[in-house]
């Protein structure tokens, strides 16, 4: 697993790390998704991987911006400050079986330091 050095901007996460980054970053994430208008949508709700997955259940609207596999964004909060944010992707979709629960699949990931306190020579996106 990608440990975050000083001067990382980002470091990317795979499925193999996602159990223990969610360890060290909690359950508790902002759930983002965007609506068939392009509106977005920000729920924040705990999430579960279960070890093929990430489950949670964010709300009528968010589960309707995923219906046929729409795009998720999860983003984490850096445990303390100045420290790295966690964001995931994947596609998401009300599941079939419990209809208040969206299912997404994990497509990629990063760990990302926090922007400078006044741009500048040091600021980079």
């Amino acid at each position: 697993m990608g440990r975050a050095t000083i001067g990382d901007v980002s470091v990317k996460i795979t499925v193999d790390d996602l159990a223990d980054r969610l360890d060290e970053y909690g359950t508790a994430a902002f759930v983002v998704t965007v609506g068939a208008d392009s509106s977005p949508k920000v729920v924040h709700v705990p999430v579960v991987w279960d070890g093929e997955v990430l489950r949670c259940t964010p709300g009528g609207g968010t589960l309707a911006n995923l219906t046929g596999g729409g795009p998720v964004t999860l983003v984490f909060p850096a445990p303390e400050n100045g420290g790295y944010s966690m964001f995931l992707d994947g596609r998401g979709a009300p599941d079939p079986d419990d209809d208040t629960m969206a299912v997404i699949d994990f497509t990629g990931g990063v760990l990302h330091r926090p922007a400078p306190d006044a741009p500048g020579g040091d600021a980079r996106c």
